[in-house]
């Protein structure tokens, strides 16, 4: 009898084999086989996206909450985020193919449409220019108007910090070439300074940076550009979404379901952006928040009113030589 326990074993771990195989089957043929009963590639775990967009700021809130609280990767995603320093430089990445999704302004996929390259709007997560003209509390201007002859600092000339500011001037009757100047002064810390020692008059801020100024009682928006304007949108390469739609869709439908609770409850984002911005007080970084979430669609759709705005913006500054279609630059049908 001792001969046959190892046959025995052996049989025994044969049958245990076969019974695993067969539930192996059935679970790959749940999983959808093809028609000839061929079995379906097993799932390779969660889909990785790409992500750039330039950091320091609030504009992207929902895509940070979700990578920060891990709501991406619940649904199935992994996000792996690039940060840039400027908007230019994320799009050229985009275009050659080292991140998937770019998070910034309208006017970049207007360029890279004259350029001849399919680069379409998929949703938009902020509706603005993002930035706000911070003075010192007690400097004497009131209006735009006021700071004739002054020096003005945004992040950078060109950017969407400057194209803010000078849509304003313009319409106060204000000369951007000619009655005012204007400087590169950075962000955060170095356009604080900027302003404090009078380098410059005032200087365009993002969140939480403008909250975190104003909570120190030494100074006071002057301007926030109260128009529409396509500020940061979810752009991509319609070859890349084209061969990963539903990746796209749930990337969309986190966005939405993130600013769907952030909406009702702005507190619950505080925790996610202190991994953002770990300087700032939790009380600072509320208010921030609560800054941000007016100017977030509820829907995620770009509306025309705020793409014409842009379109506006570029042909003044002979980014563009003609108005490219809204219907060629925008593709909403992949939102929840």
């Amino acid at each position: 009898m001792k001969r046959l326990k190892p046959v025995s074993a052996l049989l025994l771990g044969i049958s245990l084999m076969v019974v695993s195989a067969c539930g192996n089957q059935t679970a790959g043929n749940n999983a959808g086989s093809s028609a000839n009963g061929q079995q379906a590639p097993a799932a390779s775990g969660p889909t990785t996206i790409k992500v750039g967009l330039v950091c320091g700021g609030m504009t992207p809130l929902l895509t940070q909450i979700g990578i920060n609280d891990g709501s991406f990767e619940k649904a199935g995603l992994k996000i792996e985020k690039t940060c840039f320093n400027a908007g230019a430089d994320a799009v050229q990445a985009l275009v050659g193919g080292s991140i998937d999704i770019n998070l910034g302004s309208y006017e970049h996929v207007l360029r890279q449409q004259k350029n001849g390259l399919d680069v379409k709007v998929y949703g938009e997560i902020f509706n603005g220019v993002g930035y706000a003209l911070v003075v010192k509390k007690d400097a004497p201007y009131q209006k735009l108007a006021d700071l004739k002859k002054t020096t003005l600092a945004v992040t950078k000339v060109g950017s969407l910090s400057d194209t803010g500011l000078r849509a304003g001037l313009e319409k106060e009757g204000v000369s951007a070439e000619k009655d005012v100047q204007i400087i590169n002064g950075g962000s955060g810390a170095t356009m604080l300074a900027a302003v404090e020692s009078g380098k410059a008059a005032g200087g365009m801020v993002s969140e939480p940076t403008t909250a975190q100024m104003l909570a120190s009682g030494n100074y006071r928006v002057l301007y926030d550009p109260p128009f529409d304007y396509a500020g940061i949108v979810v752009m991509a390469k319609s070859e890349w979404v084209n061969k990963n739609k539903e990746a796209m869709k749930t990337f969309l439908k986190v966005n939405k379901d993130i600013n769907d609770r952030t909406q009702k409850d702005p507190q619950s984002a505080v925790e996610p952006m202190l991994k953002e911005f770990d300087k700032i007080p939790k009380d600072v970084l509320l208010t921030a928040i609560k800054n941000q979430l007016p100017k977030v669609p509820a829907d995620l759709k770009i509306t025309k009113s705020a793409a014409d705005m842009v379109v506006s913006t570029q042909l003044e500054l002979g980014a563009i030589s003609k108005e490219i279609p809204f219907d060629n630059t925008v593709d909403l049908t992949l939102l929840p």
